[in-house]
């Protein structure tokens, strides 16, 4: 880069996770921007003006993502990406994606008001339906890396509607998303700052973490089979309780959990058929496994399926996410860049999924967390301090340049 060290505009990033919140803002305080709804929308609208005004190229993918491309000096250079999402769940908070969206649009602000010039065009990215409300998590980010099927936007959104419906309503195509993919290489990296949504940074009072990668997830649906009755009338004795049979699944999968030295959880307990005065005649739920250890994923997987048929259910993988390390040269220099700022900081895996992970598919990648308070995420409370917003846009904006003097 040459010329003038860009800042950040600390006072303007602020006040643009402010404006950011209104879109969808609720009555508790929170924000509920769901993939593809109105407000999210709206939302990304008013982030496509900011980067038109700054100017910046900007387009939205087939599954609506935006990508905003400021030039840089030498042709040919792949853009060095940065970003997040602005969608949320439900009931979201503030700052969960919202934060390294808008950090991302105060550094191309502080780039393209500043005077200096990147080598390398530098790309701010919204990716969309980055939350799990689609049919699964991270909707944009595997259609940009070619790993997103048919049967994903087939499968059923938080509101029951399949995933490809709410594209359509949002005016996409999604017999197009294939169109989505980015060759290896379309970045010359990426890099994503959030909010940890856990309460290590806070308890242990270091203001900012180099992600090392994130951790692997597998899921599965296991299901426990009876017979309904009448339960008035049928004696306990003579019941064929399918919830009975499972209650002592959902405890070993704590057990597996700790022997393994993973977390697993059980997310999602279906009942059928449902009513307080029929004995259940089947019973299925969601189990989840995460670890940065693909091997101790392999043996809770192995015990899972073993335990669930041994106490007469059946345990069927839906899903696996590899663990998804971070690019080591990236990290180095994150690390750096923490140590010329005089800024403490620590290494740590994400136990969250994001898109940065899924990327390391296409590109070489890296996160930055800044502190939660009280671990608090998806919930009206989420609050990351100004400080700490401003400390990880600071960062984000010194990695650009570090980067686009090393590639």
């Amino acid at each position: 880069m040459s010329g003038t060290r860009p800042r950040i505009d600390a006072a303007r990033l602020v006040a643009d996770l402010e404006t950011l919140a209104r879109f969808g803002a609720t009555e508790r305080g929170g924000v509920a921007r769901v993939a593809y709804s109105p407000a999210d929308l709206e939302a990304r609208d008013w982030l496509d003006a900011q980067l038109t005004g700054l100017g910046l190229e900007v387009r939205r993918d087939p599954v609506g993502t935006t990508i905003a491309v400021l030039a840089g000096t030498e042709p040919g250079l792949a853009p060095i990406a940065v970003g997040s999402h602005t969608d949320t769940v439900p009931e979201g908070g503030r700052y969960d994606g919202a934060l390294g969206v808008v950090a991302a649009l105060a550094c191309a602000r502080a780039i393209a008001a500043g005077g200096p010039s990147l080598r390398h065009p530098l790309a701010v990215v919204d990716f969309e339906a980055e939350e799990a409300t689609m049919g699964g998590a991270t909707l944009a980010s595997r259609a940009m890396t070619g790993a997103l099927d048919e049967a994903a936007l087939a499968r059923p959104a938080y509101d029951g509607a399949p995933a490809a419906e709410h594209l359509r309503r949002a005016g996409l195509d999604p017999a197009k998303v294939a169109a989505a993919a980015l060759r290896r290489g379309a970045f010359a990296a990426f890099l994503e700052l959030h909010i940890e949504q856990g309460a290590t940074l806070e308890a242990d009072g270091v203001p900012i973490a180099v992600v090392q990668g994130i951790v692997g997830i597998r899921r599965f649906e296991v299901a426990f089979t009876g017979s309904a009755a009448h339960a008035g009338t049928t004696p306990m004795q003579d019941r064929d309780d399918a919830l009975v049979a499972a209650a002592p699944f959902v405890v070993a999968v704590r057990d597996i959990a700790i022997e393994q030295g993973l977390v697993g959880t059980v997310g999602t307990l279906r009942v059928h058929p449902g009513a307080p005065s029929v004995v259940p005649g089947r019973v299925v739920m969601d189990v989840e496994l995460r670890s940065t250890d693909e091997t101790r994923l392999d043996a809770a997987e192995e015990q899972l399926a073993r335990r669930a048929a041994g106490m007469g259910g059946e345990a069927v993988r839906l899903s696996a996410k590899a663990p998804a390390p971070f690019a080591p040269p990236l990290l180095a220099m994150l690390e750096d860049v923490c140590r010329a700022s005089g800024l403490e900081h620590r290494r740590m895996w994400s136990g969250a999924g994001h898109d940065a992970g899924v990327l390391t598919a296409i590109t070489d990648a890296a996160m930055l967390f800044v502190p939660s308070r009280a671990g608090i995420s998806h919930n009206a409370a989420e609050f990351t301090e100004p400080r700490d917003c401003v400390r990880g846009a600071r960062a984000l904006l010194d990695w650009i340049v570090a980067v686009d003097g090393a590639r």
